[in-house]
């Protein structure tokens, strides 16, 4: 059995925190294999947008049922009932095993200093479009792609975010961004100068990402 406790404290909605917690269950789930899967939720809202019951009219809680609708389509099976938290105890231990964890500040810091991204181009720019206006190609083999890639991205505030299991979001960066960061790493503001690998470590921790970190750091050194 597989304990696993996620932060999501960011979030201001409920509902959206709800789905972010739902989303992350079955990212975990479809990566280590599982087949048939059942979701119990404390939130009765979600459980029936998710199965059906109710209708989903917040354009945000739209696109969360989206994903979450093409997540479970990786499943055999899959089942989402709604338990309250009082009648969960394994759930509520894990909550509040949560709330008491101590923050670990980031073993290095890079300042942020971009004011914007462009998302109309490079890697992020298909992404983009479809998490924020549902925009596919015409190619279904590529629509597909983009779909499948997307699932482990949102958009928050206007910017886009890969997300991860045991860390908060990640910032997704450009090409000009991530030679910066690469840039600040590298020349110690981090500590000492490390491999590729390292490297990609770092920058996670640092709260960035951009899809080809270890080989773009291979090439810079």
């Amino acid at each position: 059995m597989i304990a696993w406790s996620v932060e999501l404290s960011e979030y201001a909605i409920n509902n959206q925190a709800e789905y972010e917690a739902l989303l992350t269950g079955l990212t975990l789930a479809k990566d280590i294999g599982v087949k048939r899967l059942k979701c119990c939720s404390d939130s009765k809202l979600i459980a029936e947008q998710v199965g059906g019951g109710y209708q989903t009219k917040e354009p945000q809680l739209q696109r969360y049922n989206l994903m979450v609708s093409q997540l479970t389509s990786f499943f055999d099976n899959f089942q989402i009932e709604h338990i309250p938290r009082a009648q969960n105890e394994r759930a509520d231990l894990l909550s509040k095993l949560a709330s008491t964890k101590c923050p670990v500040a980031p073993s290095c810091q890079v300042t942020t200093i971009f004011a914007s991204n462009s998302y109309q181009q490079g890697w992020m720019a298909d992404i983009w479009k479809y998490l924020k206006d549902g925009i596919l190609p015409d190619n279904k083999v590529e629509a597909s792609k983009i779909k499948n890639k997307s699932c482990h991205f949102t958009i928050e505030a206007d910017e886009l975010f890969k997300r991860g299991f045991s860390m908060p979001l990640l910032k997704c960066l450009d090409t000009d961004q991530a030679n910066y960061v690469m840039d600040e790493i590298h020349r110690g503001i981090c500590g000492m100068h490390s491999g590729a690998r390292s490297m990609a470590a770092r920058v996670i921790r640092a709260g960035y990402y951009w899809p080809t970190m270890r080989s773009d750091y291979k090439s810079y050194v």
